[in-house]
């Protein structure tokens, strides 16, 4: 498998959840199922395995949301997530598929794909702590700067969302880099300022981080005002924590 951020948002500064995100527009959406045919064309099979991710995407937020939610069972469900988007994308391209290096030859289709590979990728990750996350930082990374490339806008500009929330929770011996992260997230928030995650982010992550307080208040209280109902919720709750989050003025 190739590279694998955010990671849906990595939360490790300020130990928040990610909100479940939106459901992205490419393609239609179909019930996820137990194991997908590989009848039919290549096109068929890409597009009934990258639904299937989808949905196993937007599940897995939205369980981590729960305090019954467990662990264990949701890295396996992200796994699975991360199998079908790369299945999706090698059925897309095969020749990439058989490439030991085949990101630059996928095209803009294979990019939802490709990103899904990624944040669920990612999410199974930080699911069993900083370790594996550290091991596929290098892919992850290569994977979402490719994504940036072919479809900036994805999902509320995610590729700059995820790169920059993995930048800023990796360690910085092992890569991480809050300059860098403030850099990728307010790339995220000037492609889509609409996108209350990109404000939730930057301010959970490069704000606690650098004890930067009016930047939390700021993107705080814009998220807070987001029609995004699970965001608003977080950066509410999130400015309540203000005083646990930063030192004594």
């Amino acid at each position: 498998m190739i590279g694998t951020l955010a990671a849906a948002a990595l939360c490790a500064a300020a130990g928040c959840q990610t909100p479940a995100p939106a459901a992205l527009p490419a393609g239609s959406r179909a019930p996820v199922a137990q194991g997908m045919p590989d009848a039919g064309s290549p096109a068929d099979a890409a597009r009934a395995l990258l639904a299937s991710a989808r949905e196993r995407r937007l599940r897995i937020a939205r369980e981590e949301l729960q305090a019954s939610a467990d662990p264990a069972a949701l890295a396996g469900e992200a796994s699975a997530c991360a199998a079908e988007a790369h299945r999706s994308w090698a059925a897309q391209f095969p020749e990439a598929a058989a490439d030991p290096h085949p990101l630059q030859r996928l095209g803009p289709a294979a990019a939802e794909a490709l990103y899904l590979e990624a944040v669920c990728t990612a999410m199974g990750a930080r699911m069993q702590g900083f370790t594996p996350l550290i091991e596929r930082r290098v892919e992850l990374t290569e994977a979402l700067l490719r994504v940036a490339q072919l479809a900036p806008d994805l999902d509320g500009a995610g590729a700059e969302r995820e790169l920059g929330a993995l930048y800023a929770a990796l360690p910085a011996h092992a890569g991480g880099d809050l300059d860098l992260a403030r850099k990728h997230l307010l790339a995220a928030l000037e492609r889509a300022p609409q996108d209350a995650r990109n404000h939730l982010v930057l301010a959970r992550t490069v704000a606690v981080k650098a004890q930067d307080r009016a930047l939390f208040r700021e993107q705080l209280e814009l998220a807070a005002k987001s029609a995004d109902g699970a965001s608003a919720a977080q950066a509410q709750a999130l400015l309540r924590r203000e005083d646990e989050l930063f030192a004594p003025e």
